[in-house]
């Protein structure tokens, strides 16, 4: 067994046995008091050693609380660790699962870094699942991964509580052959989406130089054969895995689409929800960063990519054997956050869409059908929402319709990180999401908002660094679409919190989005909406120790800008400009969007508004305004004014 086994220290080792306990409630652990001993304690023990890693990329929040990484590693001591059990659970397969938060804290200011790990163990001999291969070693084998694919592809098709994962048929343009026995590959067109076939689908990064793709020069070759000698290894492993399952064609988009034929490409961009929809699997190579690493690239694994394996003994040198596997941050978000294949753009509606998925990984697969979530080294968990494929760990979303809504704005703030060799593909690569929420929610999408929500999705964020604004031509300011970058629905509440009143002051009263072919696959030629709203001018003034923190802290209404004992954080306004930060102190025009109260205390109010400029552009729609920012203020009186309304067109 290649199996490193080592000791640990006394809290890391309750933290094994009591992930072995029954299932308890969410509970503070007893760990290493301060960072400084925690520190120390990692030079023998490679559990603490994975802890402080959480904690690798502290500069940025040090900075937003007016500290310095400097300070910190100079005053350890006064920084305290907290560890909290948030979930337990003992799996069918003998696999005990523990998700824990970690805290550092200062004692001295109101800082507070939270980071999340993992930790699965089972019972050497004594739990079925430590018979499985990845409890054996640190990475199973190609073969192994395989047959564990095998498995579930059959478990989804005949077990019950499947019904969800039935593709819908769906006959794509073109599609690979895959000759049973090896044989060579070709290009098939389809007759017409009236005869469906039986295919899979392939996720993946192009990387910097794909060499082999279908242009109007090579269409009619690669239908005759493709070449072999330039078919790279992702691709080579991809059709393999649906050889082997009996898969008798796979959609891959660099051969399946005519990259130089646009109009081909706004047609078939408009159809990927119904592509992965239809597909039996979608492979999805995770951790490969081009074509050309594979679907399990080697070295993927490891204390430096986020895991540790290991054997320990429970109750000294004659005690029980736990194979234990540590995992930053929540294991059930490994195969889309932090992955290569989750800093692309066109993947995340890929993951989404398909009603069946493989994560290929190192050092373990994993398994995402609209039944649950599994892994290879056998855990098992439901998904967020019922008959789709998204998984939310740690957010409560609220029940119907709200739960949808909340999950697109989680959806929204995990694309606006995705990265794009061409911005203009920002709208088409979310064309099938939203498609697909179109039909669940029943209602229209106005740029990535919706109608019946826009006051809401209206109040995004952009988050801290450097302002990356679209250079795409034709984008009105008041979508997220022109913010190249981090967005945040943080303000104005991201998720469904049942101790807030939420009322929305805007009213949507008309749009118009006129797109140069395919509406939300092809060029934008204007886009306006017209709404009305409390408004009112606020002189916004901006001051260095407001800006130290992310979003920044502005003075309004000559509010004394002195913390005391009493308020380390005595200001009461926050927001973020979308271009740039505000250096000058100005009035503008600023439109309510919504307000919030406490249900156990109704005279607190926060208010969430828009910054806004006026413009001048002859729409004939009325009095015009450009969005530049987006700010929150609260106090125990309304800023606004409800009887102050006025009707204005964005732009």
């Amino acid at each position: 067994m290649d199996i490193e086994e080592t000791d640990l220290c006394v809290f890391c080792s309750d933290l094994i046995k009591a992930t072995n306990d029954s299932p308890a409630h969410p509970s503070q652990r007893h760990h290493h008091a301060t960072y400084g001993s925690l520190l120390s304690s990692s030079k023998s023990c490679i559990a603490c050693q994975l802890i402080v890693s959480l904690w690798s990329h502290l500069s940025p929040s040090l900075i937003s609380h007016g500290l310095s990484y400097e300070t910190f590693k100079n005053s350890q001591e006064g920084y305290r660790v907290e560890v909290i059990m948030k979930e337990n659970r003992r799996m069918q397969s003998g696999v005990c699962w523990v998700f824990l938060q970690a805290s550092l804290a200062s004692t001295d200011t109101d800082f507070r870094f939270i980071s999340y790990f993992t930790i699965t163990t089972c019972l050497l001999g004594e739990d079925p699942a430590s018979a499985l291969p990845v409890w054996k070693t640190p990475a199973t084998t190609f073969d192994e991964k395989l047959a564990t694919i095998r498995s579930w592809m059959q478990e989804c098709h005949s077990g019950d509580g499947h019904s969800d994962c039935r593709p819908t048929p769906y006959a794509p343009l073109r599609l690979i052959a895959i000759h049973p026995n090896d044989g060579p590959l070709k290009l098939v067109q389809q007759d017409s989406t009236t005869n469906p076939t039986k295919y899979a689908t392939l996720s993946y990064c192009w990387g910097k130089s794909l060499q082999l793709r279908t242009t109007k020069a090579t269409l009619t070759r690669f239908t005759e054969k493709i070449p072999s000698e330039l078919i790279p290894k992702t691709w080579t492993d991809a059709i393999h895995i649906a050889r082997a399952l009996r898969i008798p064609r796979i959609w891959i988009d660099a051969l399946c689409i005519v990259q130089d034929d646009e109009a081909e490409w706004q047609q078939e961009a408009g159809h990927m929800s119904e592509i992965y929809q239809g597909s039996l699997l979608t492979i999805a190579a995770a951790q490969s960063a081009d074509s050309l690493q594979g679907c399990f690239p080697s070295g993927a694994h490891g204390l430096e990519n986020g895991d540790l394996f290991f054997r320990t003994r429970l109750d000294g040198l004659n005690g029980r054997i736990s194979l234990v596997r540590f995992y930053r941050s929540d294991i059930r978000d490994s195969a889309v956050s932090g992955t290569a294949i989750s800093s692309r753009g066109w993947t995340l509606q890929e993951q989404l869409l398909s009603p069946r998925l493989v994560h290929c990984m190192q050092p373990e697969i994993h398994w995402q059908c609209r039944a649950g979530y599994q892994t290879q080294s056998g855990l098992s968990f439901g998904l967020a929402l019922k008959g789709s494929n998204i998984l939310v760990p740690h957010q409560d979303l609220g029940t119907g319709d709200q739960q949808y809504r909340s999950a697109w704005r989680r959806i929204i703030e995990s694309y606006s990180l995705r990265e794009f060799s061409y911005s203009r593909d920002r709208i088409p690569a979310i064309a099938g999401i939203t498609r697909n929420f179109s039909t669940v929610l029943d209602d229209v999408p106005i740029l990535g908002l919706w109608r019946k929500s826009f006051a809401r999705d209206l109040a995004w964020l952009r988050g801290g660094g450097p302002p990356q604004m679209s250079d795409t031509t034709g984008l009105p300011s008041w979508t997220w679409f022109t913010c190249q970058g981090c967005v945040l629905y943080t303000v104005g509440g991201r998720y469904a919190n049942q101790n807030r009143e939420v009322m929305e002051n805007l009213e949507l009263l008309g749009w118009n989005v006129q797109w140069q072919g395919v509406p939300l696959t092809s060029p934008i030629s204007s886009a306006q909406v017209r709404v009305r709203g409390p408004v009112r001018e606020i002189r916004i003034v901006p001051f260095a120790e407001g800006n130290r923190y992310v979003p920044p802290y502005f003075q309004v209404f000559e509010e004394i800008l002195q913390p005391t004992a009493e308020r380390r954080i005595p200001w009461r306004c926050a927001g973020q400009f979308d271009v740039g930060e505000a250096s000058v102190a100005a009035t503008y025009l600023c439109l309510q969007l919504l307000s919030e109260s406490r249900k156990s205390n109704f005279h607190y109010v926060r208010e969430v508004f828009l910054i806004l400029k006026p413009v001048e552009i002859a729409n004939g729609m009325g009095m015009n305004y450009k969005r530049v920012g987006l700010a929150r203020i609260w106090g125990e009186t309304p800023t606004f004014d409800s009887t102050n309304t006025m009707s204005m067109v964005l732009v």
